[in-house]
């Protein structure tokens, strides 16, 4: 059964989102998707050999590096991958959930 990961909230500018004095805290994957995603190797000092750097995939006409990427960085992250795909106007969709 997959799990929600809640943590604190963050807005679509990636700033904190603050509800009553407080910080919010909601159901956070697609935000974690996006931030291995859009993140280089290196970008996390705790963590410097995870995540994608979507962007270094740009000009690679094989795509399926990228979806091995993603698989392997979701995965790593406590994820259950189901399947990834990668859309003609270049989106990632995933159906990955924590398990």
């Amino acid at each position: 059964m997959a799990k929600q990961m809640e943590d604190i909230g963050l807005d679509a500018a990636e700033d904190l989102q603050i509800l009553s004095g407080d910080f919010a805290v909601t159901e956070n994957t697609p935000c974690h998707q996006q931030q291995l995603l859009l993140n280089n190797k290196g970008d996390f000092k705790e963590r410097p050999t995870v995540c994608v750097g979507v962007f270094s995939y740009i000009d690679d006409e094989n795509y399926r590096g990228l979806i091995r990427a993603v698989n392997i960085e979701f995965t790593r992250d406590g994820m259950e991958v189901g399947r990834i795909d990668i859309q003609a106007d270049g989106t990632v969709v995933s159906d990955a959930v924590y398990k």
